[in-house]
């Protein structure tokens, strides 16, 4: 009887980790292909993806402007190991979850205001508006 209590947790288990997407590998066990933006570049402008203490992470600054034309870069820059994404509200770009050290950058081509949030931490927002 023990042996099948044993076989019945390790499949629970498993099952569990495949449902909330645990994996080794990153974004979570989910596939996400990067869009809309590039690894390099010349930025006009850096908006740094850092940790809070408060918060888990935020956008530094949470609002930039730039101008048509301009490109600007995400800077991943949270060194405690938590990954967070530059997720554009309408799918225009998505960085996909990303370690410290990575660096995202969308040249803006038309003008508007594109806000963005993190994929797995909805308390992190933030906005370009392109004029």
């Amino acid at each position: 009887m023990t042996v099948w209590k044993m076989a019945i947790g390790s499949v629970a288990t498993a099952l569990l980790l495949v449902s909330c997407g645990g994996s080794s590998g990153d974004n979570g066990g989910q596939s996400c292909s990067p869009t809309g933006g590039s690894t390099s570049g010349t930025a006009t402008q850096t908006v740094k993806v850092v940790s809070d203490p408060n918060t888990i992470g935020k956008y530094d600054p949470a609002t930039a402007s730039a101008k048509v034309g301009d490109t600007v870069a995400w800077d991943f820059q949270d060194s405690t190991g938590v990954q967070h994404s530059v997720s554009e509200d309408n799918g225009t770009f998505e960085s996909c979850l990303q370690n410290s050290g990575a660096k995202f950058m969308v040249t803006f081509s038309k003008a508007g205001d594109f806000k963005y949030h993190c994929q797995i931490h909805a308390q992190m927002l933030g906005e370009i508006k392109v004029g």
